[in-house]
């Protein structure tokens, strides 16, 4: 997946961002399939946790552009009735596949938060498509690439997937996957295209997962330790949320049960936000 870099530098107690079109780290491989900014946007937030909770639908349009911003190009969102609709739009043109993989990939959108938090509790209430190669994502990502993920992959729609990402200069190859993890639903409606809220609970010992309000997994800090270092994510990270092309390269498209086979899927996917909290119990 291609995101925004986040570069921020520390100003009389604030932290300010500025959020530039970058490629970012993946699952196996770079995600591709999200633009970077059309152009620059600076905000200047708090580092710490601030509680926000939004109702993401068109009657509270002005909330939602205040916290958020697009990193996609114009017209790849919209916000309605139905809540906050993130589209991933066939690529033009006459698409080939070889060897598991399209040589051509859609880009779908990414909304990046105006705030930042260090340890505190998100929730995404959404869904995605259940179309194999497509991945819907609500995540926490820092500058230095630290990561904590909900991942929707539509090839496996009766789980969804938790992961952190934390580099260290003691790697010598990036550690894509290692700490990924399949879960279950524990809800009737056990799949991606269902509505689910799900929950990251961090702080500086432990990240928690839930969903619809029952903990599904607890990552300790000293769990996190890969060739001498720890790597877990202890950076000021900002919320972003996207749907995402997972048809290239071999090993992505292979996690996503991919590519993409446009020839039966629709022409345009949405995955669907409806609410978004951040507390701050720490």
């Amino acid at each position: 997946m291609r995101f925004a870099t986040l570069s921020g530098l520390m100003l009389s107690g604030t932290f300010c961002i500025l959020l530039v079109g970058a490629s970012g780290p993946g699952y196996l491989g770079s995600r591709p399939g999200l633009t970077g900014l059309g152009e620059h946007h600076a905000r200047t937030v708090s580092s710490a946790c601030t509680p926000v909770s939004i109702s993401l639908d068109s009657s509270h349009a002005p909330e939602f552009k205040e916290h958020f911003v697009p990193v996609s190009p114009a017209g790849s969102y919209e916000l309605g009735s139905n809540g906050l609709q993130l589209f991933l739009d066939r690529p033009q043109g006459k698409i080939a596949t070889k060897q598991n993989v399209n040589d051509k990939v859609a880009e779908g959108a990414t909304l990046n938060s105006t705030f930042t938090l260090l340890y505190g509790t998100v929730t995404f209430t959404f869904s995605g498509p259940a179309t194999p190669g497509v991945v819907s994502a609500a995540i926490l990502i820092a500058d230095q690439h630290d990561e904590i993920d909900i991942e929707l992959v539509g090839g496996d729609p009766k789980h969804w997937q938790t992961n952190v990402f934390a580099p260290s200069p003691r790697d010598e190859q990036p550690l894509f996957g290692v700490f990924g993890q399949i879960e279950n639903y524990l809800s009737e409606e056990k799949s991606v295209d269902a509505t689910h809220s799900y929950t990251i609970d961090w702080n500086e010992d432990r990240i928690q997962w839930s969903v619809d309000g029952s903990l599904i997994r607890t990552l300790h800090k000293g769990d996190t330790k890969k060739n001498g270092a720890l790597h877990y994510p202890a950076h000021p990270a900002r919320l972003q949320l996207g749907i995402w092309d997972a048809s290239s390269p071999a090993g992505t498209s292979e996690w996503a049960r991919g590519p993409i086979n446009w020839n039966e899927a629709p022409r345009r996917m949405s995955a669907t936000f409806d609410n978004i909290e951040v507390k701050c119990p720490y």
